[in-house]
């Protein structure tokens, strides 16, 4: 299969698509790329799917058999690392999320890690989201509670217990994150998640691994 997560090059049919304004919506979702290998595949069926859902593909890139995925959306900033040949029996996964929330003296940059059980819904109707409304609220409350510290851990009782509060609400948002994602990987590597394979754990728990908070020079 890996030989098939191929170059995003300029020769790619999504910049080539016969449609009025095709080129100029692809470009807008796709602002950057990194070359990997000699091939290259058409993206226009995951860049289409991008510009429904309203993500924006900064970067996918192969490295050490996994493919490294960063996004935006809703002004939040995601990473995350996915090995395509286990696609099938992801149980998690981790994201890396940054976010800038105003504060008094400027703006303050939170980094968060999260882990997200994961489970594929068979269903291809797609409920369109455009904000990811209590991710940003579990941001505020952080920064306005824990801003003024020069350090907080995400092991403590304070952070854990709105993260705790909030888990149900987020959970939901990070599901529809998570099947959107696979969605995109679908298209973008050809292939069918079938979810009746999927070893998800039903019953796992979203789980805060790391909180930073980055404060501006004043």
């Amino acid at each position: 299969m890996l030989e098939r997560i191929v170059n995003i090059s300029a020769g790619s049919d999504y910049k080539q698509s016969s449609k009025p304004g095709a080129r100029s919506k692809a470009s807008r979702y796709l602002s950057e790329y990194q070359p990997v290998g000699n091939d290259s595949i058409s993206l226009s069926p995951a860049t289409a799917f991008l510009s429904i859902i309203g993500w924006k593909l900064k970067k996918i890139h192969l490295e050490k058999e996994k493919l490294q995925i960063e996004f935006t959306f809703d002004d939040l900033d995601f990473a995350t690392a996915i090995n395509p040949g286990e696609i099938s029996h992801l149980q998690k996964i981790e994201y890396s999320i940054k976010y800038s929330v105003g504060a008094y003296a400027g703006l303050s940059e939170l980094n968060i890690k999260i882990d997200s059980p994961f489970v594929l819904e068979n269903s291809q109707s797609i409920q369109i989201e455009r904000h990811l409304t209590e991710l940003k609220q579990f941001f505020n409350f952080i920064e306005s509670s824990f801003g003024y510290k020069s350090n907080v851990s995400s092991d403590s009782y304070e952070v854990q217990n709105i993260f705790s509060e909030m888990g149900n609400a987020l959970q939901r948002e990070f599901h529809y994150v998570n099947n959107n994602l696979l969605r995109f990987l679908e298209k973008f590597l050809s292939l069918k998640i079938n979810a009746t394979t999927s070893n998800a754990t039903h019953g796992g728990k979203l789980t805060l691994k790391f909180l930073q908070i980055i404060k501006p020079d004043v």
